[in-house]
């Protein structure tokens, strides 16, 4: 039987609930935006290319003795990569957007498998292939839970300056060249902030389970308001509420925590689509 009184003293679980709630609060808010203008696939791509930047921090560390070139650095390099390239007006107009974000998400898996085989391993000890595509938030650091803060606070300060333009963009892109609204740097401030929110996000649940963390809690949001400021303060709530609850069932059962996370995520968003439907068809029979 867990000790919780002696677990949430422990500081490693104590930071793992923070690092969560740090992810959580971010993957709300830009999940919301990802929702809303339907480009979960987008992030999906852009999620899996950070493995080939993963790949390359411990080559670069083990060969080149760069050692501020951590796997977070080069994880964001390549998600903000791959997401300029996917957001240049020249790759979208002559291209389909999934063949773009195929060539883009096996290229970024391949190059990590092969840049993961070049490393000294005699000189950096790399995590786990399965730690790295499915998380283990318990490996998070003070430094890098900083950084994680440093980015989410700077990515919600860039939604607030923008917000309006967002808003505008994600609902009806036409209506929002018409208003004046430059296209061509919306889009790509938004595919900067996915890139950012999926490398916060892989520090929880791995790479592989990312689109969970972003889209989930945010399309249940969607089930109960239209409007993006409350569907953002509501995914934010769901997102913490979900997260927290899959982490103590992690640690009570012994389990992953960055799956338990995704697993939770899933079942509570079932039960949503479930009790709305069976709320809706009550409603529909008491109307006749």
């Amino acid at each position: 039987m867990v000790d919780w009184i002696a677990a949430f003293s422990m500081p490693l679980i104590q930071n793992m609930f923070i690092v969560a709630a740090v992810a959580c609060v971010l993957c709300g808010v830009v999940g919301t935006l990802v929702v809303v203008k339907r480009m979960v696939f987008v992030t999906g791509g852009i999620a899996h290319t950070t493995f080939g930047g993963v790949g390359l921090a411990y080559y670069v560390m083990s060969v080149i003795a760069v050692s501020w070139f951590t796997p977070m650095v080069g994880a964001a390099l390549f998600a903000v990569v791959s997401a300029v390239i996917m957001a240049l007006p020249m790759v979208s107009k002559k291209m389909r957007e999934d063949s773009v974000i195929g060539v883009l998400w096996s290229v970024g898996m391949a190059l990590g498998v092969i840049f993961m085989s070049l490393m000294d391993r005699s000189v950096v000890t790399p995590r786990s292939f399965e730690s790295i595509l499915f998380g283990d938030i318990l490996l998070v650091g003070s430094s890098e839970l900083m950084v994680i803060a440093i980015v989410t606070v700077l990515s919600l300060a860039i939604i607030a300056v923008f917000f309006r333009d967002l808003q505008v963009l994600t609902f009806d892109e036409t209506h929002a060249k018409l208003s004046g609204i430059n296209i061509t740097v919306m889009n790509l401030v938004l595919y900067v902030l996915i890139a950012l929110t999926c490398v916060v996000a892989l520090n929880v649940v791995g790479i592989v389970m990312v689109i969970a963390l972003i889209t989930i809690p945010a399309a249940m949001s969607n089930m109960f308001t239209d409007s993006l400021k409350e569907m953002m303060v509501v995914s934010v709530g769901l997102s913490l509420i979900m997260a927290f609850f899959g982490l103590v069932i992690a640690i009570g059962a012994d389990i992953p925590p960055g799956a338990t996370v995704s697993v939770t995520m899933g079942v509570l968003f079932i039960t949503a689509i479930t009790v709305k439907t069976a709320m809706a068809k009550v409603g529909q029979g008491k109307a006749e």
